[in-house]
């Protein structure tokens, strides 16, 4: 569980760098946008921790298997994303940016939902209470 928040909060702040060195390219800093490059497949190394992490929440934790979904769509949107930078198809790029941190900070709030009694119980739950 720990491992998953430490990689949730990670890969947000990183995506939250990843505008603050785009505008330092854009305000004349232009080798920030080697430092924005960088940091992207940073940010998608780190995305694939949080799926390892989020899968071990699961299988061995035996917590709930819901945070692997978002995680592996986080990965698949940032890996787009570098591939729209690369491409500097920057109509696509900066508002997938946006949804990017979006993403990320609802998979932080779900990293720390998990295991506080906040999330709601699973089906097989439900039903096992109705029995």
């Amino acid at each position: 569980m720990l491992l998953f928040r430490v990689a949730a909060v990670l890969q947000a702040l990183l995506i939250f760098l990843q505008a603050i060195l785009a505008g330092r390219f854009l305000s004349g800093g232009y080798g920030a946008l080697s430092m924005h490059s960088a940091n992207a497949m940073l940010t998608t190394f780190v995305g694939m921790l949080a799926i390892a992490a989020a899968v071990l929440v699961w299988r061995p934790g035996g917590g709930p298997a819901r945070p692997i979904i978002p995680a592996v769509v986080m990965v698949v949107l940032e890996t787009v994303q570098m591939g729209l930078g690369m491409g500097r198809v920057l109509t696509l790029h900066v508002p997938l940016g946006t949804a990017l941190l979006v993403g990320a900070l609802t998979l932080v709030r779900l990293a720390f939902r998990l295991g506080s009694g906040k999330d709601a119980p699973s089906r097989a739950e439900r039903v096992t209470e109705v029995v």
